[in-house]
C-alpha cells in the first residue's frame, strides 16, 4: 500500500514538473501559458487519480476472488478429513489388529491422501497427482466396501503436465460412494477419466439408494461448481443427471 501510494505520489510531481517546464521548453512565459501549464496539472492529476482508483480496484478484486476460491477449497478439504480419513483409520486399525499383510500399504495411501490434501496451497496442481489422489481413494474406500459392490476406474490417455485444480474431481467420487453403496444389493461405481491435448474428461456413474440432500454433499458439489466457474470461466462443461436411480456426472475441461 505504502509503495503503491509513493509511486502514485512521484508519477504526481513528476507530471507537474513537465507540465510547468512546458511554456519555458516552448519559449512561451505569457501568463496564459502558464495558466494552461497550471490546467494541465489539474487535469493530470485527476487522471493518475482515476487510474490508480481503477488499479487498485481491480487488485482488490483479484485478491477477494483468490481469497475466496482458498477459502472454499479449504472448506472442501475440512469437509474430506472428518468423514473419510476418521472412518479409515478405524478401518487400517482392524487390519492391523487382524496381521493383514496389506496394513503398511493402505497406511502409505493414507499418509499420501493426507499430504496431498493439506500440503495444496496452489490452484493447479498435475494432472497426475489428482489421478493418484483418486486411486488412492478408491483404495481405502473399498476397505469398506461389501463384496457386492464393484469399483471401475480407468484413465485414458497421457496426463503428462496437464494441470487441474486440485481436489476438483474427489467431490464426485465421495458423492458415487456416500449415495451409491448398499449392502443388500449388487451395483457398480463407473469412474472414467480421459485426456487429450487440450480436454479433460471426467465420467461417474452409479446406481442412487439414497438420495444426496444432507448438506454437506450438497455443499461440496455447489462449491464444486463455483470453483469450476471461477478457474475455468467459459472452459468446462458439467452435466449431471438422475434417470432411472442411475446417477450420472460428466465433466469436460478445455486446458
Amino acid at each position: 500500500m505504502l509503495r503503491s501510494r509513493f509511486i502514485v505520489i512521484s508519477t504526481h510531481i513528476l507530471g507537474w514538473l513537465i507540465c510547468i517546464s512546458l511554456p519555458w521548453l516552448f519559449n512561451g512565459h505569457t501568463g496564459n501559458s502558464q495558466l494552461l501549464a497550471f490546467a494541465l496539472c489539474i487535469v493530470l492529476s485527476v487522471l493518475i487519480e482515476i487510474i490508480h482508483h481503477r488499479w487498485e480496484a481491480s487488485n482488490n478484486a483479484l485478491h477477494a476472488k483468490a481469497s475466496k476460491t482458498r477459502a472454499e477449497l479449504s472448506f472442501l478439504k475440512s469437509q474430506l478429513h472428518p468423514h473419510f480419513f476418521f472412518n479409515t483409520l478405524n478401518n487400517i486399525y482392524s487390519l492391523a489388529v487382524s496381521g493383514h499383510e496389506h496394513t503398511a500399504r493402505h497406511i502409505l495411501k493414507l499418509s499420501n491422501m493426507m499430504r496431498y490434501a493439506t500440503d495444496t496451497h496452489h490452484d493447479f496442481v498435475l494432472l497426475q497427482q489428482e489421478i493418484a489422489c483418486l486411486h488412492d481413494y478408491i483404495d481405502l474406500q473399498q476397505l469398506r466396501l461389501p463384496g457386492s459392490t464393484q469399483v471401475h476406474f480407468s484413465v485414458s490417455g497421457n496426463p503428462g503436465f496437464k494441470y487441474i485444480a486440485p481436489l476438483l474431481l474427489l467431490p464426485f467420487l465421495e458423492n458415487a460412494f456416500r449415495h451409491g453403496v448398499s449392502a443388500m444389493q449388487t451395483t457398480a461405481i463407473h469412474i472414467h477419466l480421459s485426456t487429450t491435448t487440450d480436454h479433460i474428461r471426467f465420467y461417474c456413474s452409479n446406481r442412487l439408494f439414497s438420495h444426496p440432500e444432507d448438506e454437506s454433499t450438497t455443499d461440496a458439489l455447489l462449491l464444486t461448481r463455483q470453483r469450476l466457474q471461477q478457474l475455468y470461466p467459459d472452459k468446462y462443461q458439467l452435466i449431471i443427471s438422475n434417470k432411472n436411480s442411475e446417477y450420472t456426472v460428466r465433466l469436460e475441461i478445455c486446458i
